[in-house]
């Protein structure tokens, strides 16, 4: 793959950060993402492998740390450094293929389908390892990105970042904020596009203090060293007896439905407006709402399907760490945890159970106190640091959240709905479509859904779907499911 030719890199000094709990151990994590643009005739000028090159440079310049490399030291903690001498740029790509924009849209944009005309980079094993030479072949990238000129003059946008260096939102704005760029070089030469916020790192670790560690540890994490990673992997993966046995899809929910939902929990007993004030409690969110509600079915069609057996649910959804610690919103890093709460089969399986699994998922926020996510960072760290004193050879690879343990009743939504992934104007239009790639089952991801025409705001969201197929074909046909849900896409 090509690297990125950057010119002059900026001073040694401008980023170098510590990686260690304060962005989480997903270590090596890609997202892979894939934004298709509609055919135009600007793309031709707008979006040239020229133009998107050097745009692309441009863009880099005011992010150093997205060409920064890891590094192992000898008392096995990592650190994600960027030394102009020693860079790790990011890769890109051009390619021309036969298939047209009609014919992904035909078949739904499915990422089965971008994979099968080679719209995407083969995922990188996600192993970090001492550096042998300074080739740079030998490190991987921080950004990788793949771009393919459809055969009717549309585009398809490949990019995958690391999970350390992005979370969803610094993804998404990271791509804006190059095509703002790109924009800016079709106008006034030299003109200069000031890096988002959204792109800001924090050089300093908020960990505070790793010599006491939260006895026995955050509910939600797990660290084992008593097994090998691979041993863990297989310990917490369900058995699936063939890729055949899973299946993933793309189903949309208008957000008229899901205020329709939230209006229904708010005025319900449980979470109505005399119960909230006798109880002084929070009224719930949207997010919270969406959360129930899928879990909801997607546990109903688990069990009646029998992929799984009757019993209560585990449902969590993914938090940001940052808002509890006060650190700026949506930075560079990942800093995230997974906020947990336990479901009854009622809850489960009774259409009326909606209104008390959304006020429990609500409630469950309100555990994760700044003094708790500091609490939770530390013992992640002072866990860190013993691990790598005891011998264990990849610390990293020991950690994981047990909420994803696919062996439990468990179902994770991630609602990431304000992400900026439409944004990504080039000059040739917005991307009429973005797909992401979810190989976990019951574990959902919510973007926002295209946006419309004419008021250029989304009015329906995706989830993400992965399921094993009886579970999936269950969903599918789950009344409450489908009054509120459409089908967009299936791989």
């Amino acid at each position: 793959m090509a690297r990125i030719d950057m010119g002059v890199f900026q001073p040694k000094e401008f980023v170098s950060r510590r990686i260690t709990g304060d962005t989480q151990f997903m270590f090596q994590f890609y997202k892979p993402c894939i934004q298709y643009f509609k055919p135009s005739s600007l793309v031709s000028s707008h979006m040239s492998e020229a133009k998107l090159r050097q745009s692309l440079v441009r863009a880099l310049h005011g992010c150093p740390l997205l060409f920064g490399q890891f590094n192992i030291h000898s008392d096995l903690s990592i650190s994600l450094d960027y030394d102009p001498q020693d860079s790790n740029p990011p890769t890109l790509e051009f390619q021309r293929v036969s298939v047209g924009y009609a014919q992904l849209q035909a078949q739904n944009f499915a990422y089965s389908a971008a994979t099968r005309y080679g719209l995407d980079i083969a995922i990188p094993d996600g192993t970090i390892r001492k550096r042998k030479s300074q080739e740079l072949d030998s490190m991987l990238p921080l950004l990788m990105v793949k771009v393919s000129y459809l055969s009717d003059g549309g585009v398809a946008l490949f990019s995958m970042t690391n999970h350390v260096a992005f979370d969803g939102n610094a993804m998404f704005s990271f791509i804006a904020h190059w095509a703002k760029c790109n924009r800016s070089l079709l106008g006034a030469q030299g003109a200069v596009v000031d890096l988002p916020s959204d792109l800001e790192s924090y050089a300093e670790s908020v960990v505070t203090n790793t010599g006491k560690p939260l006895v026995p540890g955050p509910v939600e994490i797990s660290v084992d060293a008593t097994r090998t990673p691979s041993e863990i992997s297989v310990a917490n993966s369900k058995s699936v007896a063939s890729a055949d046995g899973m299946q993933a899809c793309v189903f949309a929910i208008p957000t008229r439905n899901l205020q329709q939902l939230k209006t229904r929990v708010e005025e319900s007993v449980v979470v109505g407006a005399a119960a909230a004030a006798a109880t002084n409690q929070q009224r719930v969110s949207s997010n919270s709402v969406l959360t129930a509600f899928i879990a909801q079915c997607v546990a109903r069609a688990n069990t009646e399907s029998q992929v799984y057996e009757t019993g209560s649910w585990t449902v969590f959804q993914a938090l940001d760490m940052r808002r509890p610690l006060g650190l700026a919103q949506r930075g560079l890093g990942s800093p995230l945890i997974l906020a947990e709460c336990q479901a009854t089969n009622t809850e489960i399986t009774a259409g009326e159970g909606l209104e008390e699994l959304a006020r429990r998922v609500r409630k469950s926020v309100d555990k994760y106190s700044g003094e708790y996510c500091q609490a939770a960072m530390d013992w992640m760290n002072q866990s860190y640091v013993d691990l790598a004193q005891s011998g264990v050879v990849e610390p990293w690879r020991h950690f994981w959240f047990s909420a994803l343990n696919t062996n439990r009743r468990a179902v994770g939504v991630s609602c990431m709905n304000r992400i900026p992934i439409y944004e990504a104007d080039f000059g040739a239009g917005r991307p009429a479509m973005a797909r992401s790639f979810n190989p976990r089952p019951n574990y959902v991801i919510v973007f926002p859904g295209p946006p419309t025409s004419s008021t250029g705001e989304y009015e329906c969201l995706h989830m993400y779907v992965t399921l094993e197929r009886p579970a999936m074909d269950a969903l599918r046909s789950d009344p409450e499911w489908t009054k509120q849900c459409s089908l967009v896409s299936e791989s």
